[in-house]
């Protein structure tokens, strides 16, 4: 039984110490803050505001929701008129010539002549309105879909980290739990052995009893190592999670069964609808993009529409006397259609992209939508397993405490073997980790259960 009770030690451990080689590999390629010796008072609501608040994957969600929104208002500002100035000189170093036919004036005319003046100024201001065009109205509905994706990216990034967060934390919950189970256990080796040494010097035990009572002690000493090697890691991990500094030291305010519920979150799987997914909401939404991109390529077969004013001015002298100068100012107005009449079947092939894409991204929500489906079975019934296996392993502390008990009356009054009492200690120390173990096993389903239906922890 000291292997089985070593294994679940282990097992917390490697699992402590796989997640914060990964975390830890991230915060070096993120960069590490400076090394304090503070103590941080720590439970789950104040962990899950620190990582929505100070972690970089939610700070450039939120940021791509200030690109898309500016870009959403860009589209829109298509649909104002647009204007613009222009002006000009020009410096005639020589003058247009118009050749004319011999005598058409007369005899002596004709050949070539100058024309014009040497400077010439001209300034126009043009404005023009879009009246219709197709393409630029799903143009504006594909930016406000973007939006809508970009948020509910922001919110997938978010249950993302809450469930990530959760997890550390209950990792430590357990770690603390297990030292906490294998630190009372080596007192309760410990004490056996002074009670041990008492009977011995009063010649009541043999020194074989005394002897196997110090291995005992000796024997519980790494496994206490290893659960505060488990508590330091699982700390480690919580830390760089969080972006807090390298050597933070954590004191958490909780245990793993005040998170304890009495009853599941739903009541069948069936009536948890994947409605709020993330990953099939983002899927959703590809699937709109897709249809509008298909009406936008599909907008080019219709004409454009647009009104436009002109205003000029334009004047021409040898002299550089503005003032003087006689300014001719034409006014004109219109509208202004164009109609596509052949590209060369450019638009249809583009429409056929897209028809297959969206038939694509469709099989592949429907794909994601039965995994889900599965992976929520799958989390339910082991949430179930988790609750009936913490009913059970709480029943088995009970018995566990109270064979010790006796265990121990019955050595101490001399009718016991020392064996027993090793077994009825081991075997209480591995009830109370099995306990602590099926507790952390149903947070962590939960846990999961709750980030697959898209709810907000």
């Amino acid at each position: 039984m000291n292997y089985l009770m070593h294994g679940e030690i282990n097992r917390v451990v490697g699992r402590c110490f796989l997640a914060a080689s990964m975390l830890l590999l991230h915060s070096f390629t993120h960069g590490m803050k400076p090394v304090t010796s503070d103590t941080l008072d720590l439970n789950l609501n104040k962990a899950l505001e620190i990582a929505l608040s100070d972690n970089p994957t939610i700070l450039i969600a939120n940021k791509e929701v200030d690109r898309v929104d500016y870009a959403r208002k860009e589209a829109w500002s298509s649909l104002f008129p647009s204007i613009s100035a222009d002006g000009g000189y020009t410096r005639n170093m020589r003058l247009p010539v118009l050749f004319l036919p011999d005598g058409v004036f007369g005899p002596g005319t004709g050949g070539a002549m100058e024309m014009g003046f040497r400077n010439s100024v001209q300034g126009s201001l043009t404005a023009a309105l879009p009246l219709f065009s197709m393409s630029l109205y799903h143009n504006i509905i594909l930016s406000e879909q973007d939006v809508k994706a970009a948020l509910e990216s922001g919110r997938a990034s978010r249950i993302n980290m809450e469930a990530e967060v959760r997890k550390a934390y209950f990792t430590l919950l357990l770690a603390n739990d297990s030292y906490n189970v294998m630190a009372r256990s080596l007192a309760n080796a410990q004490e056996n052995l002074d009670n041990v040494r008492r009977l011995y010097s009063q010649g009541m035990v043999a020194e074989y009893d005394l002897i196997r009572s110090e291995v005992q002690v000796r024997n519980l000493s790494p496994g206490l190592v290893q659960a505060e090697n488990g508590v330091r890691l699982a700390e480690m991990m919580l830390r760089v999670l969080l972006g807090l500094e390298q050597g933070l030291a954590i004191r958490v305010s909780e245990e793993l069964f005040d998170f304890e519920k009495s009853e599941l979150p739903a009541n069948d799987v069936a009536e948890s609808e994947l409605t709020n997914n993330t990953q099939l909401t983002l899927l959703d939404l590809q699937l709109e993009q897709m249809t509008t991109q298909f009406k936008l390529v599909r907008a080019q077969r219709f004409p454009n529409l647009s009104a436009f004013i002109s205003y000029q001015a334009q004047a021409q002298s040898n002299d550089l006397n503005i003032s003087d100068y006689q300014w001719a100012k034409p006014l004109a107005a219109g509208l202004q259609l164009s109609f596509p009449v052949f590209r060369g079947f450019a638009i249809r092939y583009q429409e056929k992209q897209l028809e297959i894409g969206r038939e694509q991204l469709q099989l592949q929500r429907n794909y994601a939508e039965r995994n889900l489906m599965l992976q929520l079975n799958n989390i339910y019934t082991s949430m179930l397993k988790a609750l009936e296996q913490i009913d059970s392993n709480r029943e088995g502390v009970r018995q566990a405490e109270r064979g010790f008990v006796i265990a121990q009356t019955h050595y101490s009054a001399g009718v016991g073997t020392l064996l027993e009492l090793n077994d009825a200690e081991i075997a209480l120390t591995q009830a109370r980790l099995n306990l602590n173990q099926s507790m952390y096993d149903y947070l962590a389903a939960e846990t999961e259960y709750r980030q697959l239906l898209g709810q907000q922890l």
